[in-house]
Order: C-alpha cells, then sequence, then structure tokens
C-alpha cells in the first residue's frame, strides 16, 4: 500500500515539475541562437580559462524526472555549441549491480552527469547510488570553482577545512 502511495506522489511531482519547466525550455530552445564568433563555439559559453579541448563527459538519465532534466541539459549544452560530448548508460535503481562498462568510462572521463536513480525500498539491499559512491571512493563533494578576470568576486573570502 505504502510503495503505491509513494508511486502516486512521485507521478504527481513528476507532471507538476513538467508543466512549469517544459514551456521554460521550449521557450529557450525556441529563441534564435545568439551571434557566433566561431564556428565552432557560441559566444555565451565561457570556457575554463585555458582550456578548449573537448570533454568526454559520461551520462546516467536515471529514474523519475532524471531523463527530462539530462535531456534538458544536453540539448543546451548543444544549442550553446559547448565542446562536451555524452557516453549515455542505461542505469536504473532497479539494478541489483552496476554495470563494469559504466564504471570503466566514469574512471576514463573523470565525470559524470547523473540523473536521480531510485533506491530500492526494505532493508538488505544496496542502492546503486551507496555502490557507486563505494566503488568510486566518493565520500566529499567538491566543486571547482574559478574567478573570471575583470568580474568582481562574489566571495571575497572563503575559508574550507
Amino acid at each position: 500500500m505504502a510503495r503505491t502511495s509513494i508511486s502516486k506522489d512521485h507521478n504527481v511531482a513528476h507532471n507538476i515539475l513538467a508543466k512549469r519547466t517544459l514551456p521554460i525550455l521550449k521557450q529557450l530552445l525556441h529563441r534564435p541562437a545568439p551571434p557566433v564568433s566561431t564556428p565552432s563555439r557560441s559566444i555565451t559559453y565561457i570556457p575554463r580559462p585555458g582550456d578548449d579541448a573537448p570533454r568526454h563527459v559520461t551520462l546516467i538519465p536515471g529514474d523519475g524526472i532524471g531523463p527530462l532534466v539530462t535531456g534538458a541539459v544536453e540539448q543546451v549544452m548543444d544549442v550553446m555549441h559547448v565542446l562536451i560530448y555524452f557516453e549515455k548508460f542505461d542505469v536504473h535503481g532497479d539494478m541489483k549491480t552496476i554495470p563494469t562498462e559504466f564504471i570503466e568510462s566514469i574512471k576514463k572521463n573523470k565525470v559524470c552527469f547523473k540523473g536521480g536513480l531510485n533506491t530500492p525500498m526494505g532493508g538488505g539491499v544496496s542502492s546503486l547510488n551507496v555502490q557507486l559512491r563505494k566503488e568510486l571512493d566518493l565520500y566529499a563533494s567538491l566543486v571547482n570553482c574559478f574567478n573570471l578576470p575583470g568580474y568582481p568576486r562574489t566571495i571575497k573570502m572563503l575559508i574550507l577545512w
């Protein structure tokens, strides 16, 4: 009974998010492309300083609204001519183990864009999220940031411990 309730709540939340998000995404995608300074890149894309190399990114659309979100990101990256090549894997939360080729792709690319994965209900079952963290030895969330020359910094002093 509880599982059906969770499933219905998830579908309701998914429908509400889709109704709010889709019109915005459609409007953004149907705007004319910004002027292009070079044939390969839009002027709206700002690469990390000193980095013009194309990136390979492991992509898992995931479950629930994950495919909607990751699909929108793929479209935005394409419209902005970002030099990213997605290696897409069909991985879902109801799988028992993580596919080996998926782990190898993450280790090779050193970056993964992942939609949400359903977590199984009940004890004794290790979710793919937990398996992934253990396999890749992930215990902290780190964000790489940089300042653009000529623009004011929003954070004057940042102390991390």
